[in-house]
């Protein structure tokens, strides 16, 4: 394995190692001159992604938790240079379309590395799952393990559990997911029906910096488990953690190591711990920070006494978490005075605004505006709406 990267010889100076700036300023700080070269030869918005960062945060995935199977989760940012590079450090990914899957496939990755936790998928899916050899499918109703026994009859099925996401800052509980009740009612359902179920799957809510929701979630895993054994002698093997490890926007998280410890130490009650295979989806965690979104300022106004900045990306083409309540950290390259911002997007919706009070010295009509932690959910979420383009991704 490549040696692990680290602040220290990847991110300049010495001091960068012991400095109190955050994970993805440090990216920004190592990046700024490459992003004021690049920005020159291509029109804004622009999504600059850090190969470096991807491989720090990658390799600390794997150095701590050496006994899961790394799935990055193909969503979180679907750019083919993200994925070859990935391939390359030898990742496992995890897949919910069948566009996701050939863009693996033509970088030369087998279903063999590949997962799929969509626990809803259309038959077609799954006979393109079955024709590629991705044969860990995810479940949680019986209607979708009647379309896997008729469209895969020989898949390793894995039961989607639904987590209280509280401690999250993106809760994904209600869509998907079953009760402890619920979830052995479904094995018995599978067994009878000849289905070979092999685990389960959780997902404790994305960008969650509570390692005791990651225990809780293993709790209820094992007890299923238990039943799965006492109920049918039924040796189920597979432990799908999904993701939800937290990344720093513009605040610390929690190390990782604080979740390694409590994960593998609730894992150590599992009978026969040995024998699981374990497996974990990050996407954020992996990519988030590795990314700067470079705007350029279209238009400032003061409006009722606030002051209003207008940037060329926003909600629709590139912003959309901002929804969900992500805040950002803004960098600026003014040198006036920090003055309180509401932040606006292009379009005419007034939907689209991406952020309010944020202090940033006041740029010009013309300047760039920089947004860190951008790697993960942004591209993948915009469109062109009111004909504003979405933002190019580079990787370097």
């Amino acid at each position: 394995m490549e040696e692990v990267p680290s602040i220290r010889t990847e991110f300049g100076s010495p001091n960068f190692e012991k400095s109190e700036l955050l994970f993805p300023e440090k990216v920004f700080a190592r990046l700024k001159g490459k992003i004021d070269y690049l920005v020159y030869e291509n029109k804004t918005p622009l999504l600059v992604v850090d190969s470096i960062a991807i491989k720090k945060r990658y390799y600390e995935l794997i150095k701590n938790f050496p006994d899961f199977k790394v799935h990055y989760a193909v969503k979180a940012n679907d750019n083919i240079s993200i994925l070859e590079l990935l391939a390359t450090l030898g990742s496992n990914f995890e897949v919910a379309s069948t566009s996701e899957i050939v863009k693996l496939v033509e970088l030369g990755v087998s279903g063999s590395r590949m997962i799929t936790s969509n626990p809803i998928k259309p038959l077609d899916f799954i006979e393109v799952c079955r024709q590629v050899g991705i044969n860990y499918l995810c479940a949680d109703s019986k209607d979708e393990i009647e379309k896997i026994k008729f469209a895969f009859p020989d898949a390793k099925v894995y039961i989607r559990l639904e987590i209280e996401n509280k401690e999250s800052s993106w809760p994904l509980s209600g869509k998907f997911g079953l009760t402890v009740e619920e979830a052995k009612e479904l094995i018995n359902y599978a067994v009878r029906r000849k289905v070979n179920i092999v685990g389960l799957t959780f997902h404790t809510g994305s960008q969650n910096n509570s390692p005791d929701s990651f225990v809780y979630s293993l709790d209820i895993a094992k007890n299923i488990f238990d039943f799965a054994k006492e109920k049918h002698n039924l040796d189920m093997y597979l432990l799908n953690m999904g993701g939800g490890f937290p990344i720093e926007y513009i605040s610390k998280v929690k190390d990782i190591q604080e979740f390694k410890s409590k994960i593998y130490n609730k894992l150590s009650e599992f009978k026969n711990p040995e024998k699981l295979v374990l497996q974990m989806e990050p996407g954020r965690r992996v990519v988030g920070e590795s990314g700067v979104m470079v705007s350029k300022v279209i238009g400032k106004a003061v409006r009722d006494g606030e002051n209003w900045l207008y940037i060329d990306v926003g909600v629709f083409n590139g912003m959309m978490e901002v929804i969900g309540n992500m805040n950002y950290i803004f960098k600026t390259n003014s040198r006036k005075k920090a003055k309180t911002w509401n932040i606006g997007g292009p379009s005419c919706d007034s939907m689209d605004v991406v952020a309010k009070n944020v202090i940033m010295p006041e740029p010009e009509i013309g300047d760039f505006v920089y947004i860190l932690s951008t790697g993960a959910y942004t591209t993948v979420y915009a469109a062109p709406f009111n004909g504003y383009r979405v933002p190019t991704t580079i990787v370097v």
